[in-house]
């Protein structure tokens, strides 16, 4: 056997008997045809081709049977015995999953993917190859049955007999024009070829492939129609005679001859969209054709490109300047099969497809442009790519472009995509085109469009790229004017898109085409926008990017993930190394090894990559850490994994060591959960809790919940347990103010608000205003007599579950009370449902006396905890000294090691205390209050993906006594903050001069820096207006600036000493080497700010006064206002209209 040029046929047998058992091995090869003179059974790293085998090897290590390779890391074949257990685990799984119809697709799914369906059924001898020309007829052979669709192989072995009987009336095949993979059912002919006619029946088209495959189990999977066999991708075969191998261990030689590192690189190039994790020797091609071989090829290749560049070349000796350079090489030829009678063939129906147009011959379903014979001939020798093009592809493209748009209204999508550009994905443009539906182009438009730009009608990515749009203006008669170009900027998501697609769409609507067509045209037809190539400056200024974007990179990402060049430019800028990696060296195998491993779909890789495209960077080994530690230490299974994953990507890079171990030590040994399946549960629902800081988040609210509900950590512990989400709130914005709502409505100690917490956890859920407030409400006016608020605070502290449902189920069950039923008895909790059981989730360890919390700096602040202690007990064990020092310790606050312990009951009051401003000599003292907030749009949350531009701003409000001429101090507020800040929102009829919104005016608009700007611009705005009212030396302010930032801001303004201390710093370069700060060009000036409002003295260079008629100091929102006054309705209004 020569196994440099060995048969697909004689690879797929190979990879079939290698995943089979010794007893079904042996009667798979004694059923072979007798004529095979070719063993069955080769060694794999010598045969199998490295694209598949490599795909193949990650493919397998993470389905259902992910404990068995297919082949180790030496090439040998694995365990038989791991290989017949991992079988009968996918029999398993088939059996049980087949009892529904989703279980059915999913069983059908598994199966396909499972280590005994691999390989691609082919007769191992080459004369055995001729009968399998044609498309598999519906009969079968006794000896075995050949299934080519999906790469399946059945015999007589029972594993391979539970997949389902393939239909040969559907079949999926990709649409080049369309980017999509299209689900049609066979018309009642054939081609000349054995392809399927180009009118057969559209049934659906799907973006992945997998998705396709999923809804539509039986249909044959058939290879693109301009894609002869053997794929290119199959084409890389090791030799026999050579076996280096370079520095990664990789072997370095393809088709018998020596190549860089960059061996997949056809794979890259040739792939399909939306493939995911199949190759493409695994789809059905209906015409092998005659086996070649390599020198036959490469005659072939040379002749179709000289017939090529004969029938394209210019009559005229004058010299034509090249539009761009094209790939025109044989090796293209050969990957697509070309042969010179093909050319000649191409070439003449492309030509009747340009020039159609002109001849009125009334046929029905006829479509064609109007070029006169010189226009054909300038499209084709710019673009002589259309000669090598599948002409029915050619033709279902200008079909789309001149059939009528849809009638207005009549399909909701089409019009949302025509009127905002938004939701092309979910629209199948494809079903659309065979409704007899396009873009409603004009065959004079269509036509001058084409001519102007023939990449128009390309079919690949590596073909779409246009001339430069200097090339564009010198060599157009009449180029597109700059505000046509502009305007198409501004109307259509162009971001990150060569500026040659903004040339182009403008062109059309020069030719009168409107913005809604032009919109319909991009969402429909991936190839008519490119990625450019040059970074702008806002990728520059994110990190290190390349002088120079790698094209074959770009076009594979938005070939994988079915991406447009805005998704693709996001991606960029939010991980701009990904501009360094290859294609098929970087992002492939990492994409590979996610999606094989999480067991994802190819939505669900892109939805993941969007999200955290540093994923893509990461090393193989640090993915496989993760994943085993998951699986092994927090008893995750792959399905759970995959579903916190997609709720947090960044949860599959967190660190194990110094991130995710000691959450798990924080669950088991500070919070009592010590069953790994709840910890699992917790991970699962509220991923995003994995990456929050332990000693400044999650403590510290553990600690708050404790203070105000009288808990121990081990009952905080199991509310936890029964809703994770609690972890994700905020303890300043959420947590706190609906524990002091429920303290306050319905008048319960602390000890009382703990047993009503812990009996609903879920309480902390519901919003104070939109929820709990309403829902008490309604109580109240049910009840409806003298003490009726009393008696809906009664019914609710009986069945407090009444506060967790929705607003519409709590009013329907209301409603439906009897007239002759108390409404407090039918409230009444109902004895229905199982209690839940706490065994297991809290340690049985019966833990009394006060809970001590260690803290590096102040305990008694919950600003940063190290250590949560459920007594006294625990920490004398656990720190190795007695509970009496222990005790000593928290009361004179001396250090126990490196911490300062503290006893809960010393925690301050939650709302601070006021203090009165420092002014001496001043008889006057006016209370001024200022309430910001900074937000962002859009906001983060899982459907949004990274990187999209956003906007954000701030709304400062400030309120003051009528101690003084109020009117007149607002006056003068309004006048500084129109001073402070450029862009100013207007604020509205009723401006009284209290409230300004604002535009945030920085690059790299987030949350946290909106937040902090809106800080600074709050001590901007009172320092600009403070220091006109300096010569007044009776009257001093005592400012308090309220901010409803999260935990990142506030835990910066929160101390009036540490802020004081950084204003201190008169450079930002000292503040950086004193604290080593972020956001600096933020944090420097707030703090100048601050110091200067106190009265600290500046230092002779610099060029502000110092102030000493004011004190200001920063209270959190929520500590301000009364949750059952309004105050959260207030604080939230202002917060909208910061975003």
């Amino acid at each position: 056997m020569k196994s440099a040029t060995a048969p697909m046929s004689v690879l797929s047998a190979a990879l079939v008997v290698a995943a089979l058992s010794p007893t079904a091995r042996a009667r798979w090869t004694s059923s072979t045809p007798a004529a095979s003179t070719t063993p069955f059974f080769v060694p794999p790293s010598k045969t199998c081709p490295r694209g598949i085998r490599r795909k193949l090897q990650q493919r397998l290590r993470t389905r259902e049977t992910a404990e068995t390779w297919l082949f180790a890391s030496d090439g040998s074949v694995s365990n038989g015995d791991n290989m017949r257990k991992g079988k009968e685990r996918g029999r398993q799984l088939r059996r049980k999953g087949a009892k529904s119809e989703k279980g059915r697709k999913n069983a059908t799914k598994r199966t396909r993917r499972s280590d005994d369906t691999v390989g691609i059924e082919r007769n191992a001898d080459p004369e055995d190859r001729k009968s399998q020309r044609k498309r598999p007829q519906k009969t079968t052979s006794s000896s075995s049955t050949a299934k080519k669709g999906l790469g399946l192989a059945k015999n007589e072995d029972s594993s391979l007999k539970s997949m389902p009987d393939r239909d040969d009336e559907t079949y999926i095949q990709f649409s080049r024009a369309f980017q999509r993979h299209i689900v049609y059912r066979r018309g009642n002919n054939e081609d000349p070829d054995g392809r399927e006619r180009a009118d057969a029946a559209i049934i659906q088209s799907f973006e992945f492939l997998d998705e396709a495959v999923a809804l539509h189990p039986n249909a044959r999977a058939l290879a693109p129609s301009d894609l002869p066999f053997p794929p290119p991708s199959c084409s890389l075969v090791y030799s026999d005679e050579r076996d280096d191998r370079d520095e990664g261990g990789r072997l370095a030689v393809s088709r018998g001859r020596p190549i860089d590192s960059d061996v997949e690189e056809e794979e890259c190039e040739t792939t399909v969209a939306g493939m995911g994790l199949w190759t493409l020797c695994e789809l059905e091609y209906p015409d092998i054709g005659v086996d070649e071989g390599e020198e036959s090829k490469q005659e072939r290749a040379h002749d179709a490109l000289r017939t090529l560049l004969r029938l394209v070349s210019s009559d005229s000796s004058s010299f034509v300047v090249p539009r761009h350079f094209f790939r025109l090489d044989v090796r293209r030829f050969a990957m697509r099969g070309l042969a010179s009678d093909s050319i000649e063939a191409n070439h003449a129906r492309v030509a009747d497809l340009l020039s159609r147009g002109r001849r009125d011959d009334g046929r029905p379903g006829s479509f064609g442009l109007a070029m006169d014979p010189s226009d054909v001939r300038f499209v084709l020798q710019n673009f002589p790519q259309l000669c090598l093009y599948d002409c029915a592809e050619l033709e279902g493209l200008v079909r789309f472009l001149l059939q009528p748009l849809p009638p207005t209204g009549s399909i909701p999508s089409v019009a949302l995509v025509a009127d905002r550009g938004e939701g092309g994905a979910g629209v199948d443009w494809p079903s659309l085109c065979g409704q007899g539906y396009g873009a409603g182009l004009t065959v004079d438009q269509a036509t001058r469009a084409i001519r102007m730009m023939p990449e128009l009608l390309a079919l690949y990515y590596e073909d779409a790229r246009k001339p430069s749009t200097m090339y564009l203006y010198n060599q157009m008669r009449s180029p597109v004017p700059p505000k046509l170009i502009d305007e198409a900027n501004a109307q259509l998501n162009l971001e990150g898109a060569d500026p040659s697609d903004a040339y182009t769409f403008g062109h059309l609507r020069s030719l009168g085409v409107s913005w809604g067509q032009v919109r319909i045209l991009q969402a429909s037809l991936p190839l008519w926008t490119t990625c450019g190539l040059e970074p702008g400056w806002e990728l520059l200024q994110r990190g290190p990017v390349r002088s120079m974007l790698k094209r074959p990179a770009l076009d594979y990402l938005r070939q994988r993930l079915q991406a447009g060049p805005s998704d693709v430019y996001r991606l960029l800028k939010t991980h701009t190394r990904l501009s360094t990696y290859d294609a098929c060296g970087s992002v492939m195998p990492k994409l590979d090894d996610l999606q094989g491993r999480l067991r994802l779909s190819s939505a669900e890789v892109k939805k993941l990559a969007m999200r955290m495209p540093s994923l893509m960077g990461m090393g193989r080994s640090a993915l496989s850490d993760r994943v085993e530690f998951f699986t092994n230490e927090a008893d995750m299974s792959i399905s759970d994994l995959r579903e916190a994953a997609l709720k947090q990507p960044s949860l599959l890079q967190y660190s194990v060591t110094s991130t995710l171990r000691p959450k798990l030590d924080f669950f088991a040994y500070e919070l009592g959960i010590s069953d790994p399946s709840y910890i699992c549960r917790i991970i699962k629902s509220a991923p995003a809790a994995m990456g929050l800081s332990l000693a400044t988040n999650l403590r510290p609210k553990v600690a708050s919940m404790m203070h105000l509900c009288a808990l121990g950590p081990y009952e905080v512990g199991y509310m936890v347990s029964t809703s994770p989400q609690i972890l994700l709130l905020s303890q300043k914005s959420k947590i706190e103010p609906t524990l002091k709502f429920l303290a306050n409505t319905l008048v319960l100690d602390p000890q009382e608000l703990g047993e009503l917490i812990s009996s609903t956890p879920r309480i902390l859920n519901q919003g104070v205003e939109t929820s709990l407030a309403r829902k008490m409400d309604m109580l109240t006016k049910k009840c409806n007599g003298q003490n009726s608020k009393e008696m809906a605070v009664a019914i609710v502290r009986k069945n407090p579950a009444l506060l967790v449902a929705s607003n519409a189920v709590l009013a329907n069950r209301i409603e439906r009370c009897p007239e002759d039923v108390d409404i407090a008895t039918w409230l009444l909790p109902s004895n229905k449902g199982r209690g839940r059981n706490r065994i297991g989730q809290i340690a049985t360890e019966i833990i009394g006396g006060d809970p001590i919390l260690a803290s590096s700096d102040d305990a008694s602040s919950f600003a940063s905890l190290t250590r949560i202690y459920p007594s006294p007990d625990v920490a004398a064990r656990e720190l190795g000294i007695t509970e009496t020092a222990v005790r000593e310790a928290c009361a004179k606050k001396t250090r126990v090691g490196e911490n300062l312990l503290s006893l809960l009951a010393d925690y301050p009051p939650s709302v601070p205390g006021s203090t009165k401003a420092e002014a001496p000599g001043r008889t006057k003292i006016i209370p001024v209050s200022v309430f910001c907030s900074g937000g962002i749009y859009p906001g983060d949350s899982v459907g949004v993906a990274r990187g999209q531009s956003r906007t954000g701003g701030l709304a400062i409000q400030i309120f003051t006594d009528s101690s003084h001429d109020r009117a007149r101090f607002l006056r003068e507020f309004s006048a500084a903050a129109e001073s402070c800040f450029g862009i100013r929102v207007p604020v509205g009829r009723d401006d009284d001069g209290s409230k300004s919104i604002a535009v945030f005016p920085l690059v790299n608009p987030s949350r946290n820096r909106c937040e902090l700007f809106a800080c600074s611009g709050a001590l901007k705005i009172l320092e600009a207006l403070l220091l006109s009212k300096r010569n007044d030396k009776e009257t001093s302010y005592d400012v308090k600036i309220y901010t409803d930032a999260n935990s990142y801001t506030w835990k910066l303004v929160e101390s009036r000493e540490r802020l004081l201390e950084m204003g201190s710093h008169f450079t930002s370069q000292d503040l950086v080497a004193a604290s080593g700060s972020v956001n600096i060009d933020i944090l420097h000036p707030l703090a100048r700010s601050f110091s200067r409002l106190n009265g600290r003295v500046e230092p002779p260079e610099s060029p502000h006064p110092s102030l000493d008629n004011a004190r200001v100091e920063f209270v959190h929102s929520m500590d301000g206002v009364s949750p059952s006054k309004g105050g959260l309705g207030y604080v939230r209004s202002l917060k909208r209209q910061a975003t």
